[in-house]
């Protein structure tokens, strides 16, 4: 088995893909972590945040926002990325061309 750095860094990604989806196997209670999560985390809209005071755009709670949505959005790039997309990363990452 060819044990090169590019070989170690797919295996890393593919068992991290493996955990996420397993961790957040289909099912209710999954569905209602994920839903709170997307809430929480602002997964389906702007992070930015207007302050009630002020009415202008408040910098350090949108900051705050981008955070959580930077989570949201991790989480589900682990659990939905295909085998194809998976490896074009990581072959694009591996060809030294940016």
């Amino acid at each position: 088995m060819n044990n090169s750095p590019f070989d170690r860094i797919t295996q890393f990604v593919l068992r991290k893909r493996q955990a996420y989806r397993a961790l957040f196997a289909p099912g209710p209670a999954t569905d209602i972590v994920l839903a709170d999560l997307k809430s929480f985390c602002r997964g389906a809209k702007s992070p930015a945040v207007v302050s009630p005071v002020t009415r202008q755009m408040d910098p350090m709670a949108t900051g705050i926002a981008i955070g959580r949505q930077e989570v949201w959005f991790r989480i589900v790039t682990n659990l939905n990325i295909s085998d194809a997309d998976l490896f074009k990363l990581l072959d694009s990452d591996n060809s030294g061309t940016d």
